[in-house]
């Protein structure tokens, strides 16, 4: 799925926009996580704080890159 579409699927507050995120992004969430942290529960959670935080600024933010954003 685009960003774009993803982007205003959050904007319309649709919980399928994380599981979409999820999908597109998040095997490379949980690689950097884990190559920082070295651990699995911690990458795990830090991870999860991340789809939070997305669900939390968008809306009011409208990021050009999601992967940069994210």
């Amino acid at each position: 799925m685009e960003d774009k579409l993803i982007i205003e699927m959050l904007w319309q507050r649709s919980e399928s926009a994380l599981r979409e995120l999820e999908i597109k992004y998040g095997k490379a969430l949980h690689l950097i996580s884990y190559n920082i942290l070295k651990n699995h529960e911690d990458a795990e959670e830090c991870v999860n704080d991340t789809y939070f935080g997305v669900w939390k600024t968008i809306p009011p933010e409208k990021p050009n890159s999601l992967y940069a954003f994210v």
